[in-house]
């Protein structure tokens, strides 16, 4: 299936300008939304989970998916009951799971199934290993690094 046209009509900047855009929706999405807040209590939090490549994929296939006009993609962005919220790995998680993940971590290594066993049986496998790859971009692993 098509996700991306490179040859359409849009210039790179209207495509920046729009992604520009699609995560300042994301941002406020997250200030809207209850559970948001409680997982990201800043909105400079909000706003470095809005810029993710979950939000950006969204903002790019609703393009796409409206013929790449620009118009009618942000109203897709931000329909009659408010904007659209799109969430990944990293913001399902509460910050005492992440806490368990990384000392478990700690304790098996990437052995995701003794993690998931012995300290966070209710996450799926699946989940535990999506999210040990987005928090391998974090400034949390940089630090347990060094």
């Amino acid at each position: 299936m098509k996700v991306w046209d490179p040859d359409n009509p849009l210039t790179d900047r209207q495509i920046d300008q729009f992604l520009v855009v699609a995560r300042a929706v994301g941002t406020f999405a997250r200030a809207l939304d209850c559970s948001s807040s409680i997982r990201q209590p800043s909105l400079h939090m909000s706003a470095a989970a809005a810029s993710r490549d979950i939000t950006l994929f969204h903002a790019m296939d609703t393009l796409q998916r409206n013929g790449y006009d620009l118009a009618k993609a942000m109203s897709t962005l931000v329909p009659q009951g408010g904007p659209v919220l799109c969430r990944d790995e990293m913001e399902e998680w509460s910050a005492s799971e992440a806490m368990l993940f990384e000392e478990a971590l700690e304790k098996y290594g990437k052995d995701f199934n003794d993690i998931r066993q012995d300290f966070l049986p209710w996450k799926s496998l699946a989940s535990i290993v999506q999210f040990y790859y987005m928090w391998k971009t974090t400034d949390r692993y940089i630090q347990q690094v060094r």
